[in-house]
């Protein structure tokens, strides 16, 4: 196994492809009107690709960007769409690829306060030390590829998490993520 991290704009089209089958193969409920994508909001600014003997079997978009944690800006590491290939999971796969994530971060603790993410499955991310959180959260609503208004409110549906690399507390309160949602 091969993880790679890599800047999105260096991704060739053959890598795109892999990417887009893999999202669909993980998330078959998501329709993009028939066309794949290897993205589902928004491009990530960066990613991890676990690759087995050429063939694409994981990949994690990485957001890095500044977000306003009850109006004091914070860097943030934001996870974008953790994906396992299915006839790969339960194999240890998306640890390894956290662990680089977090190792990646830690390396550069001076320039991230924090990692973020947001699950429906929280259990498998407190195991790596993040923390759940339930601040008032402001980003901007993206749909079928366009921003439509901008949401402000409690989150109920999903578990907001994160992890903390400079030693910088978090204070829930509220969050406003200048830009879209992960």
């Amino acid at each position: 196994m091969d993880i790679r991290f890599v800047c999105e704009f260096e991704l060739e089209e053959s890598m795109k492809r892999q990417i887009a089958e893999l999202l669909a193969a993980c998330f078959p409920e998501i329709d993009y009107d028939g066309r794949p994508r290897h993205y589902f909001k928004q491009l990530p600014h960066y990613r991890l690709l676990l690759i087995n003997d050429s063939k694409l079997i994981g990949q994690m978009g990485i957001d890095y960007r500044v977000m306003s944690l009850n109006k004091k800006p914070v860097t943030v590491l934001g996870v974008a769409d953790l994906t396992i290939h299915p006839g790969y999971q339960g194999k240890g796969y998306g640890t390894q690829l956290m662990q680089k994530f977090i190792d990646l971060a830690t390396s550069h603790s001076y320039n991230i306060d924090f990692l973020f993410l947001v699950t429906d499955k929280p259990g498998f991310y407190q195991r790596l030390g993040f923390v759940k959180t339930s601040p008032a959260v402001t980003w901007m609503k993206i749909h079928k590829g366009e921003t439509h208004s901008i949401g402000n409110e409690r989150i109920n549906d999903s578990y907001l998490m994160y992890k903390s690399i400079s030693g910088k507390p978090w204070e829930d309160g509220s969050l406003d993520m200048m830009g879209y949602w992960y």
